[in-house]
């Protein structure tokens, strides 16, 4: 289970002398930098030597799931100790590892907000190169999770600080769901249990040198009753979805005479896991959408939350139409915004 919670599992051992220094210094501190897929993983020379890099690689540059292209989950960018200046003391995302003799323990330790504002640094420590390779290997997926919902909560903090109050009001009003709406998009549709935003915009090609290309994202709500965890299964969320989205969700079609909308792709793999959301149960599905008499489609993620007060299923779902772009930077942004979803 994925847990997308911002509190620190029971194997990182923290320093209360450091949290304590930083809540008296953070108002003075600047903004971390950096693109919040990037890690920056500091390391002697003896352990890059060492091989560290084969280590570390397939666990934070693996593929991400629901995407047609291959695209990884994060970059990653290694820097020498002796290197690790102010340069790159603001990045947003640090994973250090450290290698000594004079180590008492092999752990884990997390900081945050060290050099900057929204940062963290991951610490792995051992008495010698294999002695820290070893500890990676061992918590390697739950440092993953670690900075992927770091990733998260830095996409919904600056969402906040920049969102479309007057919708989130109006879905809040509507459906009895609080969700962050990032300002720039619009109101497409807003029925008794579906409410839906859009956003299109021009921006410089990523495929191309030269020239802008439109790129349009959707999020979208629904609700319905919650009878049993059967529906918390790939083929029956999946026909849901599909339902929802046959209703509301049109496309241009290549036959005027036949009615286009959208639909999961099943042709391509369609991801679910179920997660924690901030102490309650939730569901997970990420796949490749398209059009039914169309010709259009792009990666989707959708999260689904129990409101166990109103005993429904509410839905918080996102898209992407680029065709000319990588996929990651938006799906990311948009998986952030869903995983908001709670209900008032």
């Amino acid at each position: 289970m994925r847990y997308i919670t911002f509190i620190f599992t029971l194997f990182i051992l923290f320093s209360c002398n450091n949290e304590e220094e930083n809540d008296s210094n953070f108002s003075y501190l600047p903004d971390a930098v950096g693109g919040y897929s990037t890690i920056n993983i500091i390391a002697d020379q003896n352990l890059w030597d060492y091989g560290l890099k084969k280590y570390v690689e397939p666990i934070f540059t693996k593929e991400i799931e629901g995407l047609l292209n291959k695209e990884p989950e994060f970059d990653i960018q290694t820097i020498r100790s002796k290197a690790f200046n102010r340069l790159f003391q603001r990045q947003r995302f640090i994973l250090m590892f450290v290698s000594s003799n004079k180590i008492n323990s092999e752990v884990v330790t997390v900081k945050k907000d060290v050099y900057a504002k929204g940062q963290i640094i991951v610490q792995v420590s051992g008495k010698s190169e294999k002695d820290a390779i070893k500890v990676f290997n061992q918590k390697k997926a739950q440092i993953f999770t670690l900075l992927d919902n770091h990733r998260t909560y830095i996409i919904q903090q600056l969402a906040k600080s920049k969102n479309n109050k007057s919708l989130e009001k109006q879905l809040s009003n509507s459906q009895g769901i609080n969700l962050v709406i990032p300002q720039s998009y619009t109101l497409a549709l807003d029925t008794t249990n579906f409410f839906y935003v859009t956003k299109k915009a021009k921006i410089k090609c990523e495929k191309f040198n030269h020239g802008n290309c439109y790129i349009q994202t959707g999020i979208f709500t629904y609700f319905f009753d919650y009878s049993s965890q059967d529906i918390f299964t790939p083929n029956k969320f999946i026909a849901m979805r599909d339902s929802i989205t046959k209703l509301y969700i049109e496309g241009s079609s290549q036959n005027d005479s036949l009615r286009s909308y959208m639909k999961v792709y099943k042709e391509l793999p369609i991801s679910s896991e179920n997660i924690n959301l901030n102490g309650k149960y939730g569901y997970e599905v990420k796949g490749w959408w398209d059009l039914q008499n169309g010709t259009m489609g792009g990666p989707f993620v959708s999260v689904a939350y129990v409101d166990e007060l109103r005993n429904r299923v509410i839905v918080s779902d996102a898209f992407v139409f680029g065709p000319n772009f990588n996929k990651r930077r938006f799906i990311k942004e948009l998986e952030a915004v869903c995983l908001s979803i709670r209900a008032n």
